[in-house]
């Protein structure tokens, strides 16, 4: 009896010793995110400010389109690499500690050679790591002088092309065990998938998916097409050269396809495109789009308006409601999209440096892998596929536009989840 009643208290000890910071350590799989308490956790984990070698001011990379295809999102590019940069040298401050955090913005134009262009600058003057908005195509035109040259971590904000995806497994990381080249966001075969369900969920059964003839489009429109096809639906692409001055050509296919819906996959291209439309007669089908379309149609409110009437409806990556206030609140207006990845993927870039404890790629890169199992930011985990160093799971929102006080607004009215599909929490219907 005295045995027992031992024991028992000696339980009760240990479980008394037991700090809420230990338990938590003991059960929570998402320790880290964009926060003080995280810098704080993770030279902690290094072993202390002591036994981390790195230079007072950190240079990281954070290339982004500020003109070009993508022109429309320069100022939401730049205030969410600028809101990244004082929160955490904010957390630096105020934690006492001596690094500081350089972020090296650089307008790669949405064009894959001047990205290539601008990487290259950047790690000829010593950057280590470089990561934001940069899209599919810069990053397929990267991924051979990075991997087999210059060998500085490179990390995607932005890029979904599953292609490239393959292409870094089977090209390096099946060959060498290591690649340099990363992604803090999902393929298209997930957005692929988002607006398939959407599509078969609306009762179509024939869609024409007008898409640019590049990585990111021709990936999502296969993606849709695929997916589309698992519901029995049959899907006519219709591929553009995103760099022409008209689509009367391609519109004509498209009308001439006589389809149930047309699913437009689009840069800033779209206002022309949209216009040359109307022309044709092609608002009497009903209007999907992809994610980058939102922010294109906010800054040209006469076209906002029109898929407005037309309850026009598109998909978008998770998004965080809770991101945008804080960017609200900041800036005075509403973040554009992939604003909060930007954030999150320059939280997640600074935090791996600080857990690599010095400032060389090979210990950047396998410490983003380890801090990124760890992590979970405004756009969700951040652990890494380590076949092919693209995060594993993405939810996707629907989204459609409404005019509130004569301004257009996009509207969130549902969310697609790859395990639990379509959840929508206002039914609308595209005309």
């Amino acid at each position: 009896m005295r045995r027992v009643i031992a024991l028992a208290l000696l339980s009760s000890i240990v479980l008394l010793a037991v700090s809420p910071a230990e338990l938590e350590l003991l059960t929570k799989p998402y320790q880290l995110g964009p926060n003080c308490e995280s810098i704080k956790k993770v030279v902690e984990w290094s072993g202390g400010p002591d036994n981390i070698n790195l230079p007072q001011e950190i240079p990281i990379g954070a290339p982004a389109p500020l003109s070009g295809a993508l022109g429309s999102f320069a100022v939401s590019n730049y205030n969410a690499i600028k809101m990244a940069a004082d929160d955490i040298n904010g957390c630096m401050q105020q934690l006492g500690l001596p690094w500081r955090f350089k972020f090296i913005m650089e307008d790669t134009r949405t064009d894959p050679q001047v990205a290539v262009e601008v990487v290259r600058k950047l790690a000829l003057q010593g950057v280590q790591i470089i990561a934001g908005r940069i899209t599919s195509r810069p990053m397929g035109s990267l991924m051979y002088p990075v991997n087999s040259e210059l060998h500085v971590v490179v990390m995607s904000a932005t890029s979904t092309a599953p292609n490239l995806r393959i292409a870094n497994y089977n090209q390096y990381i099946s060959k060498t065990g290591k690649s340099y080249i990363f992604w803090a966001i999902t393929n298209d075969y997930f957005q692929g998938d988002a607006l398939a369900s959407l599509a078969h969920k609306l009762g179509y059964r024939k869609v024409t998916v007008m898409y640019r003839q590049d990585d990111y489009g021709v990936g999502l429109a296969n993606a849709f097409k695929y997916y589309f096809s698992q519901y029995g639906g049959e899907t006519v692409l219709v591929p553009y050269d995103p760099n022409a001055r008209t689509f009367d050509a391609e519109l004509r296919i498209v009308a001439n396809s006589n389809p149930d819906a047309i699913l437009f996959i689009s840069f800033d291209e779209l206002k022309v495109i949209l216009r040359q439309a109307l022309q044709l007669g092609l608002q009497r089908y009903p209007w999907l789009f992809s994610e980058t379309c939102r922010g294109v149609l906010l800054s040209d409110p006469q076209l906002a308006k029109i898929v407005a009437l037309k309850n026009g409806m598109g998909t978008g990556p998770g998004g965080s409601d809770q991101f945008a206030k804080l960017y609200q609140e900041r800036f005075g207006m509403p973040p554009m999209l992939y604003a909060d990845y930007i954030y999150d993927t320059l939280w997640l870039s600074a935090l791996s440096v600080l857990k690599a404890k010095t400032y060389n790629a090979d210990a950047i890169r396998q410490a983003l892998i380890e801090v990124g199992a760890y992590f979970r930011g405004y756009t969700g985990p951040k652990t890494f596929n380590p076949l092919t160093q693209e995060v594993m799971k993405s939810v996707y929102h629907y989204w459609t536009i409404k005019i509130v006080d004569g301004k257009p607004e996009v509207v969130k009215v549902g969310l697609w989840d790859p395990e639990q599909g379509i959840n929508m929490f206002q039914e609308i219907t595209p005309r």
